[in-house]
């Protein structure tokens, strides 16, 4: 029973470190309204510095299962660890794929609520400039 468990401890680590870039993906998407056309776009906030911290986290959270697999691997069932060793090149890709979808989805939430910034203050300038122009 102790092998089954230990066997698990790692699988069950990586799937919570995709679970966890799924979300912060998805919240940076929703926030940043990253497929909303330019036009229609909401005022888009800049990327709260929780969600930055939260990336790390959750890097971090990606690292873990793999020294986890080595240090427990003595404990393992052969069958358990024959699969490992199978999908331990994959697993790596897709969460090193997720993390940087992370960073790229940050950016473009950065980058949409720049936009916003200086449509706010263009938009007070063009302003500005035709109540000097009625005047």
């Amino acid at each position: 029973m102790n092998g089954i468990v230990v066997g698990l401890l790692p699988g069950v680590l990586w799937m919570v470190a995709v679970i966890f870039a799924v979300s912060i993906i998805t919240i940076t998407v929703s926030r940043g309204h990253l497929f909303t056309p330019k036009r229609r776009r909401p005022p888009v906030d800049p990327v709260d510095w929780s969600m930055v911290k939260t990336h790390f986290l959750s890097f971090a959270a990606a690292l873990i299962p793999f020294p986890v697999l080595t240090f427990t691997a003595d404990l393992m069932d052969t069958d358990m660890l024959a699969f490992y060793d199978r999908v331990q090149l994959p697993g790596a890709i897709i969460i090193f794929v997720l993390v940087l979808l992370e960073i790229i989805a940050m950016y473009l939430q950065a980058r949409n609520a720049s936009e916003t910034e200086m449509d706010k203050r263009l938009g007070v300038a063009s302003h500005r400039n035709k109540d000097d122009v009625a005047k």
